[in-house]
């Protein structure tokens, strides 16, 4: 991942994935191909790296940006768990939304 100052912002090259989490409160996520399931407690994520399962406790979506990749979240996050497999999961929630 490169990333690039330009005057107190910082651009990441397209295509990168990042995951940004603040004081365990809030996940900014970039690179998200499609949300899978999810709920209060669990929040199941395809990413350009990989399915990401996201755990915690009141969790709820912030913003959402499809076209970009871009999601954030926000309630008490308790772990993240990269899955590189293809566990056979049917089409996702975006997709029975948009698909």
């Amino acid at each position: 991942m490169t990333l690039h100052q330009e005057s107190n912002r910082y651009t990441i090259t397209s295509g990168d994935h990042l995951v940004t989490v603040r004081n365990r409160k809030r996940m900014d996520m970039t690179s998200v191909k499609e949300i899978e399931r999810f709920d209060q407690e669990e929040f199941y994520v395809r990413t350009a790296q990989g399915h990401l399962l996201i755990r915690g406790e009141e969790l709820r979506i912030v913003h959402l940006d499809v076209d970009k990749g871009l999601l954030t979240l926000e309630g008490n996050v308790k772990a993240l768990q990269y899955d590189d497999e293809d566990n056979g999961l049917q089409k996702g929630f975006l997709h029975k939304l948009f698909g």
